[in-house]
């Protein structure tokens, strides 16, 4: 049986007093593909925020190889963050002050290490986008599916074991897209990387190892 990296239990999430998420539990096995899918409002997004640690559930608790997270400092979970999550934001947050090669390698500086360090890697993350090309322009020069990619670069840059991603196609055209989901089912397939992304394309969501549907505020597991 697959290891268990990440496991949510009863997780609730209400917004002034409207309930968003009800009674979640979700087990991510190393070396998997989730699809995580349902209409806009779900709460798709804010269940990928409550996994990173980016938001507080109101109940519930969220372990890490069997460690529970919520009890941790700031700091802690920061650092925890930093090393096992890969993130890709629906509106990309690239910071405008940075080249696009300083954007992609921006988690490894935030570790400590020196970006001239790192250059060599972010170029090669960004031939791996499509990208190389515009390694050092400003993000503000990408059009919104360059700039998709470049997240993705760059979530991928730490080597998480972990990636969650919000609609990471949505600003792609359909060979982008597919292209993207190319990338993810092969970090899937051969560097065993657990990977769960929220989608609307439920065509792409097909090639998923397990699709899972959030309705009314509950989570149901399709296949």
């Amino acid at each position: 049986m697959a290891e268990i990296l990440l496991h949510a239990t009863k997780l609730r999430k209400a917004y002034q007093g409207r309930c968003i998420l009800e009674g979640i539990d979700l087990e991510l096995e190393q070396g998997r593909f989730y699809a995580l899918v349902g209409h806009s409002g779900s709460g798709k997004t804010t269940l990928l925020y409550l996994l990173a640690l980016l938001e507080e559930p109101d109940e519930g608790e969220i372990f890490w190889q069997g460690t529970a997270l919520r009890t941790r400092s700031a700091t802690e979970k920061a650092t925890w963050r930093n090393k096992n999550i890969g993130f890709v934001f629906q509106f990309f947050h690239l910071i405008a002050e940075l080249r696009v090669w300083e954007n992609v390698a921006l988690p490894a500086v935030l570790a400590g290490k020196a970006f001239r360090s790192v250059r060599n890697q972010a170029y090669e993350w960004l031939e791996r986008v499509g990208l190389h090309a515009r390694a050092n322009d400003w993000p503000t020069r990408l059009s919104g599916g360059e700039q998709q990619r470049v997240a993705i670069a760059r979530a991928l840059f730490q080597d998480p074991p972990l990636l969650l991603a919000d609609e990471p196609t949505g600003n792609l055209d359909a060979e982008q897209a597919r292209q993207v989901w190319e990338l993810f089912l092969k970090l899937t397939r051969e560097k065993s990387k657990t990977i769960l992304v929220a989608t609307h394309n439920l065509t792409l969501a097909q090639d998923a190892d397990i699709r899972l549907r959030l309705t009314q505020g509950r989570l149901v597991r399709e296949a």
